[in-house]
This record gives C-alpha cells, sequence and structure tokens, in this order.
C-alpha cells in the first residue's frame, strides 16, 4: 500500500504562522503537523509514501529527507505550477501504480486507515472519501450517501439553506490508480470542484466510508490554538514525544522545574526551556524549545514556537508567540494576539486582542498597538448576504470602509472599475467617499453615480461594463431598530450579490491584511456619470408598456422614503395614474391605508427604506406577499415574452401552473437573490431584483386585463402556506439536516435537497430550510386549505424538534 502526502498548501489562513513555514510544518506539540500523518501512515503499515510540495518545497525536504529517521521512505514530486488537489496527484503518477491512500500534510487526525481501506476495497470503489462529521460544516464540503453507502450528493463550502447534512469530506481518499486517467495533465484540477463531479455524473463507484475518531484541518488560528488544546486533553490518539512527570504535564528533555513555579496543567515544555522561579505557567500553555520565561510573568492558554523570551512582569494569554520574539517587561499580550517571528516589543507596551504582528516588528516601549477594526470573533462573516450591516460611523466608519476597500481591490485586477452610489444622507457620502480613496489606493477606477437606489445600481454596473458596485445607505430608526443602521451592498459586473467566495476572498485579505500596496504612478481614476438614472428608465420603458397603463387610469397612491422621493417620483409620472406620493423617513403602511381610503384608491404601494415593498388593494388590506411572484408571472404570460424566470424552491407549486403552454419558463432556484438572477433569462431586468420592475408589471396586468387586483387574486389558483420557527443552535444545524435527511429516505415521501428540505406529501408540500443568520429553522408548508398547512408546519416542527442532541432540545 501506498500514500500521498499533500503538502503544498500555502496556509494564507493561517498567517502570520505561514508567512516563512510551510502549513505541514507548523508545529503541533512542537513538532511539525506532517510528522504525526507519517506516523499515522506507518501505524497501518504504509511506508512508500509520496510527498506532493509547491510552497517552500526546501524546508520539508531539508526536515524529513528520504524518511528514513521515521521508518518509511519518502519521494517528493514538486508543482513548478499550481496543479489543485487532484492535479498535484496526477504529478506524481509515476509512483502510483497500486491502490493508494491520500491524506493532507497539514490536518490531525486518528483515523483508523486500516478500517477505511477495507471498506474500499469491499465495495470495489474506484474512489473512496473519508468522511467525518463535525458540528458546523460551512467550511467543509458536505456529502450525503446512499444506503449502501456510494455518494449521491455533495457541496463545497455551503451556507446555511444549503446544509443537507454534518457529515464532511475529510480530504482523505482511498483510490485506485485508474483513477489518475480522470485527472488532466499539467492542469489545475481539483478533487471536489472537478474530479468528484464528474465522477458522479459518470455514475462511477465513489463511496463515502464515515471514519470515527478524531480530525481536524486545522483551517485558522482558532483551529490551530483548539487542536492542541485537544491533544493535551488526550481527545487524539497519538504519541506524544515528551516524558509526563505528572498527570496533563508534558516536559521534553533539558527542562528543570524550580520548586518556586506556579505550573497548571495540562501544559506542554519544549526542550531546554528555562522557567524562572515565581512565573506562572497556566493551563493549556504550549512552550516550543529553548524559551524563557523570567520570575513574575504569567503565560496562559498560549502558544510559543521556539527561542522567545519574555521578560519579567508580563502577562500573555491566549496568544501565539513564533519564533525568537523579544518581549519586554510590564508587556501585557491579549487573547488572540499573534505576535511574528523575531518581533521585538519593548517594556510597558499593550498587544490588544486579535492584533497581529508580521514577523521582525518593533514594538517601541509604552505603546499601546490597537486595531479597533477587526471583530475578534466575528470576523468570521463580515458579509451577510452580500450585505454589511452596523451603526454608522460606531461600528461603520470611514477607517473600516477604508481598509475594506484597499481588501476588495486587492482580489481585483488593476484597471477594474467599480460604480458607487448612495442615498442622500450625508454619511452615506462619507463612506462613499472613503471607499472611493481606497480603491483607488489599489488602481481601482470609480464611477460615482450620485444618490441612487439599488434597483437603478444594479442597472448601472451592467450598462457601464463595470467589475462591481457597492451601494450605502443609512436607514432611519424605528420601531424595530432603535437606533439608525447603516446598509452596504455589493455585487459583482453582472449587478448580482456576490458569491460566497468572492465574500470569503475580500474577507480573508481584510483579516489578513497582507494585501499590496499599488505604485502611486497607477492609481485608480474617479468620475461621475450623470446619466444612470435616465439609462434605468429608458430600459424599463422598452421592458413595460406605460402607454397602455397611463390609458388605465389609475389612482395610485405610494409612500416613499425621503431619500427615494426624487426617483420615485420619476418613476410615478411614467405611470401617469399617481394621486398621491407621501414621503417619510420612515414608511408606514398605516398611512398607505389611511390614504387609500381617503381616496378611493385603486392600489396602495409602501416602498420601504431597506428596498422591500408591499402592495395594498383598493379595500386597504395588503395583498399577500405568496401573491406577489404569480401575479408577475401572468404579467410575463401576457405579454408573450419568451424568458426563463428564477424561482425560488418556496414559491408555491402554483407558479408552475400560472406559465404553462406560455413562452416563460420557471426556474426552481435556492433563496438568496442571487441564484435567482443567475436563472432569470431573456427578459432585460430580474423582477426579484428590480421592485419597480416587479409592480410595474402587476399595474400593467391590471390595465391589460381591466380586473381590479383583488379579482386578478381571486381568478389565480391558490395554496394556503403555513409558517413555523423552531429554535435550534447554530452547531446543530447539520447533525439536525442529516437526521432529517435520514428520516425523509426511510419514508415514502419524494424529497429535493436544493435549498434545505422540500418534501412532499399527499396533504401538501413542506420546506425545511435552516436561516442564514439566526438559530433557527424555518418550516414553510403549502397545502390546499389553511387547516391542513397549519397541520403539516406544526407536525414537521416537531419532528424538527425531536431530531435535535437531547441536550439541546
Amino acid at each position: 500500500m501506498k500514500a500521498v502526502i499533500m503538502a503544498g498548501g500555502k496556509g494564507t489562513r493561517l498567517r502570520p504562522l505561514t508567512l516563512g513555514t510551510p502549513k505541514p510544518m507548523v508545529p503541533l506539540l512542537n513538532r511539525p503537523c506532517m510528522e504525526y500523518i507519517i506516523e499515522l501512515l506507518k501505524r497501518y503499515d504504509i511506508h512508500q509514501i509520496a510527498v506532493t510540495v509547491q510552497y517552500l518545497p526546501e524546508i520539508i525536504r531539508n526536515h524529513f529527507g528520504d524518511g528514513s529517521k521515521y521508518g518509511v521512505q519518502l519521494h517528493y514530486f514538486e508543482e513548478d505550477i499550481p496543479l489543485g488537489t487532484a492535479g498535484s496527484i496526477k504529478n506524481a503518477e509515476t509512483f502510483l501504480n497500486e491502490t493508494f491512500i491520500v491524506i493532507s500534510g497539514d490536518a490531525l487526525t486518528d483515523f483508523n486507515l486500516r478500517q477505511a481501506i477495507h471498506y474500499h476495497k469491499e465495495k470495489q470503489a474506484l474512489a473512496t472519501m473519508v468522511l467525518t462529521q463535525v458540528s458546523l460544516p460551512l467550511e467543509y464540503g458536505v456529502v450525503m450517501t446512499d444506503e449502501e453507502g456510494r455518494v449521491s450528493r455533495f457541496l463545497e463550502k455551503p451556507s446555511y439553506g444549503e446544509i443537507f447534512s454534518d457529515t464532511v469530506n475529510t480530504g482523505i481518499y482511498v483510490l485506485e490508480p485508474e483513477i489518475l486517467n480522470w485527472i488532466p495533465e499539467r492542469e489545475s484540477y481539483d478533487f471536489s470542484l472537478q474530479l468528484f463531479p464528474r465522477l458522479l455524473e459518470q455514475q462511477q463507484r465513489l463511496y463515502g466510508y464515515t471514519a470515527s475518531g478524531y480530525w481536524s484541518d486545522i483551517g485558522n488560528l482558532q483551529q490551530y490554538r483548539q487542536t492542541q488544546f485537544d491533544m493535551l486533553d488526550r481527545r487524539v490518539d497519538l504519541h506524544i514525544q515528551a516524558a509526563e512527570p505528572m498527570p496533563g504535564l508534558f516536559v521534553e528533555h533539558g527542562v528543570r522545574l524550580p520548586s518556586r513555579i506556579r505550573l497548571s496543567g495540562p501544559a506542554y515544555i519544549g526542550s531546554d526551556s528555562i522557567l524562572h522561579p515565581s512565573c506562572s505557567i497556566g493551563p493549556y500553555t504550549i512552550l516550543g524549545s529553548g524559551n524563557i520565561v523570567f520570575p513574575k510573568s504569567s503565560v496562559t492558554r498560549s502558544i510559543l514556537w521556539n527561542g522567545n523570551r519574555i521578560a519579567k512582569h508580563c502577562d500573555i494569554e491566549d496568544a501565539i508567540l513564533l519564533h525568537r520574539t523579544v518581549i519586554g517587561s510590564d508587556v501585557h499580550i491579549q487573547e488572540g494576539a499573534v505576535v511574528g517571528s523575531g518581533c521585538t516589543i519593548g517594556d510597558k507596551s499593550h498587544i490588544r486582542s486579535q492584533v497581529k504582528l508580521w514577523p521582525n516588528k518593533e514594538i517601541e516601549a509604552h505603546s499601546i498597538v490597537n486595531s479597533t477594526l477587526i471583530w475578534g470573533n466575528a470576523a468570521a462573516a463580515l458579509f451577510k448576504g452580500s450585505k454589511i450591516c452596523g451603526s454608522p460611523n460606531r461600528e461603520l466608519t470611514p477607517e473600516f470602509i477604508g481598509k475594506l476597500a484597499c481588501a476588495y481591490g486587492s482580489i481585483l485586477n488593476r484597471e477594474a472599475s467599480i460604480v458607487l452610489a448612495s442615498s442622500s444622507h450625508p454619511f452615506d457620502n462619507i463612506m462613499k467617499a472613503a471607499c472611493a480613496a481606497g480603491l483607488q489606493s489599489q488602481g481601482i477606477h470609480m464611477i460615482d453615480i450620485g444618490d441612487a437606489p439599488l434597483d437603478c445600481l444594479r442597472h448601472a454596473v451592467t450598462a457601464l461594463k463595470a467589475d462591481g458596485a457597492i451601494h450605502f445607505k443609512v436607514l432611519s430608526a424605528n420601531e424595530e431598530a432603535k437606533f439608525e443602521q447603516m446598509v452596504i451592498s455589493w455585487m459583482d459586473a453582472r449587478g448580482m450579490p456576490f458569491a460566497k467566495g468572492t465574500e470569503r476572498k475580500i474577507e480573508n485579505a481584510y483579516f489578513q491584511e497582507d494585501f499590496a500596496r499599488t505604485p502611486i504612478e497607477y492609481l485608480g481614476r474617479k468620475r461621475s456619470e450623470e446619466h444612470a438614472i435616465p439609462s434605468y428608465f429608458k430600459t424599463l420603458s422598452k421592458a413595460i408598456d406605460f402607454e397602455l397603463i397611463q390609458s388605465a387610469s389609475f389612482k395610485i397612491v405610494i409612500q416613499s422614503s425621503t431619500a427615494d422621493a426624487a426617483f420615485i417620483q420619476k418613476w410615478s409620472s411614467l405611470t401617469g395614474g399617481v394621486l398621491l406620493h407621501t414621503q417619510s423617513d420612515v414608511p408606514s403602511s398605516s398611512a398607505v391605508i389611511e390614504h387609500i381610503r381617503n381616496v378611493q384608491a385603486d392600489i396602495g404601494i409602501l416602498l420601504t427604506e431597506d428596498e422591500g415593498f408591499s402592495i395594498y388593494m383598493n379595500d386597504g388590506t395588503s395583498m399577500p406577499q405568496n401573491h406577489l411572484l404569480p401575479l408577475i408571472l401572468q404579467s410575463l404570460v401576457h405579454t408573450g415574452t419568451n424568458a426563463s424566470v428564477g424561482v425560488p424552491i418556496s414559491a408555491p407549486v402554483t407558479v408552475e401552473q400560472i406559465v404553462n403552454r406560455s413562452g416563460i419558463r420557471v426556474v426552481r432556484t435556492q433563496e438568496p437573490l442571487r441564484s435567482q438572477m443567475e436563472a432569470t433569462s431573456g427578459i432585460a431586468l430580474s423582477p426579484a431584483a428590480h421592485r419597480l420592475y416587479a409592480i410595474s408589471l402587476i399595474l400593467q396586468l391590471m390595465a391589460d386585463t381591466g380586473q381590479p387586483l383583488h379579482r386578478l387574486i381571486a381568478d389565480m389558483p391558490t395554496l394556503h402556506t403555513a409558517v413555523e420557527e423552531v429554535t435550534c443552535p447554530r452547531f446543530d444545524k447539520g447533525s439536525v439536516m442529516r437526521e432529517m435527511t435520514e428520516w425523509v429516505r426511510q419514508s415514502a415521501y419524494q424529497a429535493e435537497f436544493l435549498d434545505g428540505i422540500k418534501i412532499e406529501t399527499p396533504e401538501g408540500s413542506i420546506l425545511i430550510q435552516p436561516d442564514q443568520e439566526e438559530p433557527l429553522f424555518r418550516v414553510i408548508s403549502q397545502a390546499e386549505s389553511m387547516t391542513k398547512a397549519r397541520i403539516l408546519a406544526h407536525e414537521f416542527a416537531g419532528r424538527l424538534i425531536k431530531s435535535q442532541p437531547p441536550l439541546r432540545k
């Protein structure tokens, strides 16, 4: 049996740990991570090992040599160009002439590999993915297998709505050499993104084996700490190369423990370290070799690599110090801080929480190093649905957006152009200017279209052939939000919300703080564009028959925010029937209803500050939201348009009936707006993204049919919808989805897993969706009567509660 250790990764999410150290060489309890992987392979009689290298390969070669020191034979295969995970295996093809196992050199596991190999051979598989269960699968590849263990579905790094299991891909594979025929030569090719989807599509023998035991991919600094804490707690079945003079205290050779030291385990002390009397080593402290801790200093829950010097009266807690740092006296280093190799920190300095110092920095005495723009544990998610929200000038400041704009600019091509727009609030313009400065400093060109809503910006970014767009808007305080909120909306070149991968790239660049600076001769330019709003209405006028709407002489009541008033007035003039347009900092439904009844309007429209809208019928009652999409589709059918329209999986099944035998094709998608926009084609604007277009389509349908809104709704096929919410801790969402998936499989019901789980029963349909942000599930049922819908929602909400781990219910 042969093995391949993948050791070419840069480990960018671990920076600054990996700036001069390949991720497989990052120490765990004072030994390179890859040493533990070699020992694991050797434990299962695997001695012939290929090692794929690319980033700083000589460091790995110099440390491990030919492997004889470890009782194995290592064969190195270096990539001169990035080949991806599968491509790097193809690069070692000459070595792989029998069944082999692939494993990462920068993860830690104690899986029983013999059982995985036996399973692979028993199934006569071409490829077997080794799987494990995790509490929060968002950063992994989620895998579903059928009753025989065959992989039926998987998805890389899902959102909450896409989670269908808590079983994930560990990056460990048992493969037959024939797999190499599926991988192109000298080409970047990935297991999860390309090879396995192809095998699944071609119905090849791709299996999943769920292993028991410990596994950590050490994907970020928090996991790097926790993995070593787990090792100290003996949660990992591996050999710790140190004496254990007392339970939980591991000490290497050349260490003398003075009698007057305060020492609390579990802890690890590397060789030749010197601990002076009266110093304190707290629990979960890991010291590498040659560290010196002087009297009256305290080190707790911290990881020190080799050769660090900690002077007197220091307090280091929950921090990481790399090689050869010199820490002066009375220094405080706080939770989550990382001090790079060769740094010197002067006396009486403070390194604040979450601050990262790159290598060889010198901090003067009495300094306070404080990055208020790093939000501790919130660093994992700046974006929420391609928006960033927060308190204006408190959480979202000009300094913050300037730095974030630099991060965004660093992932764009030089000479790219970005369109900016905002509402009319003064702080919007301040933030827009700060953002422009950050992007221009990265060589990105700015196009400012002034005060314009999101509808217009989505159109402008495509019309101007720009590479992306950003919108700034301060929302007024209201009954739900007691304070003002700022919303920064981001979109790509097609006017769509960012893909998850783009959000992650920007977040990584922001939190790593290592984006390159552009030479000043390449700074970006800035210009204003005055024709964006006229261009939008020109496109809208081509898509909507406003002459038909004007001929109907509708009495229309509209309420909008003051910020959007001028834009809405331009649209109102096209309809020819607006009787009353009121403005308010906080638009409200009560005002719309009152005006409808006072003037006997045909329709009322409430345009909210958050770019949403509600429609009211001529008696002042609100039109249910589940009627909106069917009305829009019916309007498109009446126009004779040939188009594809993306509709969310939660939309009523009646939408297919409405477009039956017409030129409109309904494409079911996931809930996010981006998915709906991607599936929409054949029309100039997406009704899901352009609210004035959607409203205009409804007015056009009313004018075309001569029917009032309530009659149009009454004539449509209807289903009743009921919704229940079930609270569930975020860390349990994956296991609950797995339990529900297994239950559905064993039932007689048909199900699909496009976004959550949609189940068809004789009584109606049920959609179970984990909320993207909140710790809850949403159960949406549709049935012929409201009673049936409520019974279904209640029944499946109960099943969700039963599926949660007992201690969490």
